[in-house]
């Protein structure tokens, strides 16, 4: 340990009283849940994706359950996140008068999993 007054001029901390979390270096946690449940509502209702063969409407959430946080360490952005969601579409085919409903499930959306483990 360092004698008082020749520790690395770059330790900002010993020079607050308060010992403030200075520039976030120390672990830091936000809740980013209600933002992450608005972002994923517009980006997934009122959605349309078409083909030369089908048009889908992403209609309604109907169930996102799961919390979602920002975190900070050592100046580095670290996200933690786990849903589940449900989400009703419309689905036509082109050219034809058929119009089917349907509801996708997604029971594990997680920073632990990579896309192709999403059920």
């Amino acid at each position: 340990m360092a004698r008082w007054g020749e520790g690395d001029p770059r330790w900002i901390v010993e020079e607050r009283p308060d010992a403030t979390n200075v520039n976030n270096w120390h672990w830091v946690e936000k809740d980013a849940t209600q933002w992450s449940i608005q972002r994923l509502k517009d980006l997934l209702v009122n959605q349309t994706f078409e083909n030369e063969n089908v048009k889908i409407d992403f209609t309604q959430l109907g169930k996102i359950e799961g919390e979602a946080s920002a975190n900070n360490r050592k100046g580095k952005l670290i996200f933690f996140y786990e849903w589940t969601i449900s989400v009703d579409f419309t689905a036509a085919v082109i050219d034809s008068a058929m119009v089917y409903t349907g509801t996708i499930q997604i029971e594990n959306l997680s920073d632990e999993f990579e896309a192709n483990e999403i059920r």
